[in-house]
């Protein structure tokens, strides 16, 4: 068996050491390798230098598209047979794209560190175009989304809504002629996203609108805790102009088609906290072996492997859910995938949030000063331990999408019993 990467414990998931496993094959292995390399090309040795511009340079991004790989993080799981002349980094074809190369794909990427965040609008932006926009709509935006000349975003949170996605204060009222909608509101937390989601009173009031960079829309970047490369934005449209063909979808229906691309969305949360968490456990391990305090070596002492192999149960148990999950998700179609595992992803995103913050404060602890440090040995435990928030925040909170989860549960056992459980 021949293995990829670190040798260390828990450093990365069981099949990169060539281990039997029933989900990944050749074309897998081939992507892993492809994106690995082409991190360390690109990637390596320029965060700090990012991070101090606060910005990461827009020629990289356009290096993506021309790379292949913004293709696939726009698509997520599958690709359409009409892409199947693009070029996908690693020389995978468009038919054998699953959700595993979606997955091997991303754990390869947030090695990387803060490179993920200019995928974000792509990853969570896209797919509503591509699954419910026009023919129109789709063949005016998405070449340009994927060669790289424009980005696209996804705009859902206000100042006054956090995770209440229902909760929306902007409106989008149509013209006296039909023509166009007028839009007035705010969006905060947007994450690098610009695609809207307004309309009336309730959910049956909510609409998707692509809305163009255009006259009347106001952006400033908003500082969070992750760091400067984080692509959170504040949002304010005041009498923006938007064309009635830009409705996405049916209007009113945009509640549904936000709920719909949640699975994918918390999906590619959690495979940012399984490679933080082995990068992390990686580097502590490291320290441990070579780290003497009280006449031993860290890892000679007991209590420093009792930390390490609470983590490790941790992190291997949330491997192997995330991969039953998206096995299941393969093998169903896109309407029962989010009808029986729209409450289970949302569980496991709550379960990568918890994973996450207890490997990083592990690790913190073995690294001790070091943890605490930028530079140096601790520097990407550190990071990660800043960026904890930023998996368990969005995408839904912890005590919502805990909520979220019973209750779906209860409607699937309502549908299999015909009993309706009281909640």
């Amino acid at each position: 068996m021949s293995g990829f990467g670190s040798a260390l414990p828990w450093a990365e998931p069981s099949w990169y050491s060539g281990r039997p496993s029933p989900y990944y094959n050749d074309s897998h292995r081939r992507l892993r390798e492809a994106v690995r390399r082409w991190t360390e090309e690109n990637v390596s040795g320029n965060i700090e230098d990012w991070e101090a511009a606060g910005k990461i340079p827009d020629s990289v991004y356009q290096k993506c598209a021309r790379d292949g790989l913004l293709l696939p993080l726009a698509f997520g799981s599958s690709i359409p047979k009409e892409f199947a002349a693009c070029a996908i980094i690693g020389g995978i074809k468009a038919e054998q794209w699953d959700g595993f190369h979606d997955s091997a794909l991303w754990d390869e990427l947030v090695r990387g560190g803060a490179i993920a965040s200019i995928f974000i609008g792509l990853t969570v932006g896209t797919p509503p175009l591509i699954r419910y926009g026009s023919s129109h709509l789709r063949g005016q935006v998405l070449p340009g989304i994927l060669s790289g000349e424009k980005k696209i975003c996804l705009a859902i949170t206000e100042p006054s809504g956090g995770s209440d996605v229902r909760n929306l204060t902007t409106t989008a009222e149509k013209t006296a002629d039909g023509k166009y909608y007028i839009v007035n509101g705010e969006k905060k937390i947007s994450g690098n996203r610009k695609l809207i989601v307004t309309g009336g009173p309730g959910v049956t009031g909510i609409s998707l609108l692509l809305i163009p960079r255009s006259e009347g829309i106001r952006t400033r970047p908003l500082s969070v805790t992750p760091g400067n490369l984080s692509a959170t934005t504040y949002i304010s449209f005041e009498d923006v102009r938007v064309p009635v063909e830009n409705l996405v979808g049916i209007e009113g229906s945009g509640f549904k088609y936000i709920m719909n691309n949640f699975n994918h969305e918390r999906l590619w949360i959690v495979f940012q906290a399984l490679r933080g968490s082995r990068i992390a456990i990686q580097d502590a391990m490291t320290w441990a072996l070579k780290r003497e305090a009280f006449g031993t070596t860290l890892i000679e002492q007991p209590v420093v492997r009792h930390k390490f192999g609470l983590m490790a149960k941790e992190i291997e148990a949330l491997q192997a859910w995330t991969e039953q999950i998206i096995f299941e998700l393969d093998n169903l179609s896109h309407d029962d995938g989010n009808r029986l595992l729209g409450g289970v992803t949302a569980l496991l995103k709550v379960k990568a949030g918890m994973v996450a913050k207890l490997v990083a404060d592990e690790c913190v602890k073995i690294m001790g000063g070091l943890g605490l440090t930028k530079t140096g040995q601790g520097a990407r435990i550190e990071s990660f331990a800043r960026a904890t928030a930023s998996i368990v925040i969005p995408g839904g909170a912890e005590d919502v999408l805990i909520d979220l989860g019973v209750r779906e549960a209860l409607k699937l056992t309502h549908m299999a019993t015909g009993r309706q459980p009281k909640v």
